[in-house]
């Protein structure tokens, strides 16, 4: 990561170098489009890389889902109310099966944080590499515009053979520059992929939960659950129409 650090500094002043020279090779469209498509490589490959050890797993200075300790807590909780017999019958039978599924569900949700967090380092590496590309192109406008700038010198012929040639390198730079945008694009595109099935599986397991967590019924004792009052305070068990007698009667109404 260290060896990315650089690579901020590095494409701002790429974008700005090519810009100035766009200005200076304004006869050429060309010009234009390799200083446009500099800026779109305008990145921090350092900081992808640090996010790319955050979904993988957490080191020293570094935070991150940890799902082998969840795995292990899990475990050791399920062992632990089996021996102590907390639950039993139908009711460990229930404990047991969702235990078991939500250790899978953190199986297949770290498999999707190692993907994300090995897409985040490709995406690091590419965009490192495409910022060596756009420094070294926007050099070569800086070249090619000073060969500009020279050709007023040169009479006749002579500058109109520098300008085809100008035309001519820089073509050939935006065919290269192309190739790296591309690959850019299409890396971003699959890295989002993965990110949107990661959320819509975050969602399932948060759904999952919340319909398997029982849910205590008060109908036989007559209470009811009242939420609170602000988001400090917890809700609490309430009599049922304040403690008065509650009568369904054929004709309505209370006796």
């Amino acid at each position: 990561m260290a060896q990315y650090d650089s690579d901020r500094w590095q494409i701002l002043s790429a974008a700005a170098m090519a810009g100035a020279s766009a200005l200076v090779l304004s006869q050429y469209p060309i010009a234009r489009n390799l200083a446009l498509m500099i800026g779109t490589l305008v990145s921090n490959p350092g900081d992808i890389a640090k996010a790319a050890v955050e979904w993988v797993a957490p080191t020293d200075g570094h935070s991150g889902v940890d799902f082998e300790s969840i795995k292990t807590e899990l475990v050791k909780l399920k062992k632990d109310i089996e021996e102590k017999g907390y639950w039993k019958g139908p009711a460990w039978f229930v404990f047991s099966e969702s235990v078991d599924l939500f250790a899978e569900q953190l199986e297949a949700a770290s498999t999707y944080f190692k993907g994300v967090g090995g897409g985040m380092e490709h995406m690091a590496t590419l965009y490192h590499w495409a910022v060596l590309v756009a420094v070294a192109v926007a050099f070569a406008m800086g070249l090619a515009a000073v060969w500009e700038l020279a050709s007023y010198l040169i009479p006749g012929p002579g500058k109109l053979a520098a300008r085809i040639t100008i035309s001519g390198f820089l073509t050939a730079l935006g065919h290269a520059l192309r190739n790296v945008v591309s690959k850019k694009v299409k890396s971003v595109a699959m890295l989002t992929g993965v990110l949107v099935m990661v959320n819509g599986m975050c969602a399932m397991m948060t759904q999952s939960i919340d319909k398997g967590r029982p849910k205590p019924d008060f109908a036989p004792a007559a209470l009811e659950y009242a939420p609170p009052t602000s988001e400090e305070a917890p809700g609490t068990l309430q009599r049922k129409n304040g403690g008065m007698p509650s009568m369904n009667l054929p004709g309505g109404g209370l006796i």
